[in-house]
């Protein structure tokens, strides 16, 4: 709890928000460390006189007891952009939270092959029906579906993933304790057996409104790409589908009738160059997956292995394999070794003009 309490009590000095949190974190290490004896080095370039006074002299009195007493009565989990198990694809995203709070399970290998699909609350029949196939689908193929868990198009992602026997994280806009709406408490039970329910927001937070549109770029930094079923032009699922664009994340929309609201904002994003999906297929082009592939899972990666994959996903499209080589330090003989490897397991392709890029 004591590591905990530092995180939040960081948040809580004037100034100071996720992006300046983790630049101090990475600098000094765990906030409990360094509040109340700051080193020296920093100044009023890098932090305010306020916030500079409040590290220097806060005394870690700030109480949370009432959230710490949900933490643990509910075995809620904690792990911060420090930690290995953060998902790494979040931590390429611009303000990326400086920790996550969640019930169920991160698995690493699960959330390297991730995909959103997000929706209007008023789905159509439709509109269920085709989330009902390409969450299925896509669970099929061994992507990991991501989700909002709200009613409509969300909910049957979620479902969806978990009748093909696949997994689903679902991200809140609340405290992972305060399962927003109601009705859907059963369904994030079933997804915390295998998955997992993720929230920024501390145990006992209720369902502010502001919180769900901050919330939505978790949905997207999460994932490699977000798929747009339905929505309106000024919906939550639009204002996810602008974050990818912002993550450099891929965007998928589900073409519809013109005359139907639900519709506008997924031809929208077709108009502005998201791809049309008419079937899986057209997913799985864009990470270089076809349909035979679609049963398999993201295969195990040692620790050098994965070095190189998480570099080449970070460098999205491709990289030239010399730039690849300063960035892992490997020689070039060890390189060409785990490229190699990587391209057995289908996890990496070899381009012309000696460039190499990640598939899934």
């Amino acid at each position: 709890m004591e590591r905990i309490r530092g995180w939040l009590q960081l948040l809580q000095t004037p100034g100071v928000g996720n992006t300046t949190a983790v630049r101090l974190a990475k600098r000094f290490g765990e906030p409990y460390k360094f509040i109340g004896s700051l080193p020296d080095g920093i100044d009023e370039t890098e932090l305010s006189r306020d916030a500079i006074k409040y590290l220097s002299t806060a005394d870690m009195q700030e109480k949370w007891e009432s959230s710490f007493e949900l933490i643990e009565h509910y075995k809620i989990k904690f792990v911060t952009y420090l930690d290995d198990d953060y998902p790494k694809l979040l931590r390429n995203i611009y303000d990326p939270p400086a920790f996550l709070f969640y019930r169920g399970n991160l698995d690493a290998a699960a959330l390297r092959r991730t995909i959103a699909i997000v929706g209007t609350r008023k789905a159509s029949n439709y509109g269920l029906q085709m989330t009902a196939r390409f969450g299925k689908q896509l669970a099929e193929a061994g992507f990991t579906i991501v989700s909002g868990l709200a009613f409509g198009v969300d909910t049957k992602a979620h479902q969806a993933a978990l009748l093909a026997n696949g997994l689903t994280y679902a991200i809140m806009g609340t405290g992972v304790d305060q399962i927003y709406p109601a009705r859907n408490r059963e369904l994030a039970e079933q997804i915390c057996e295998k998955g997992a329910v993720i929230s920024e927001y501390l145990p006992g937070t209720k369902a502010d409104p502001w919180n769900f549109p901050t919330r939505n770029r978790i949905i997207s930094g999460c994932s490699l790409g977000t798929f747009v079923i339905e929505g309106s032009k000024k919906s939550g699922a639009l204002l996810t589908a602008k974050f990818a664009l912002q993550q450099n994340r891929e965007v998928f929309a589900l073409p519809g009738d013109v005359n139907r609201e639900q519709a506008l904002g997924p031809n929208y994003l077709i108009s502005l160059g998201g791809k049309i999906v008419s079937q899986t297929q057209d997913i799985l082009d864009e990470f270089n997956l076809v349909m035979p592939e679609i049963h398999s899972k993201f295969p195990h990666l040692n620790e050098m292995e994965h070095q190189i994959y998480d570099i080449l996903i970070a460098n999205r499209p491709e990289m030239q394999f010399d730039q690849l080589l300063i960035k892992t330090k490997f020689t070039v003989g060890q390189l060409s070794s785990l490229l190699l490897s990587l391209e057995l397991k289908d996890v990496v392709k070899k381009l012309p003009g000696n460039k190499v890029m990640a598939l899934n």
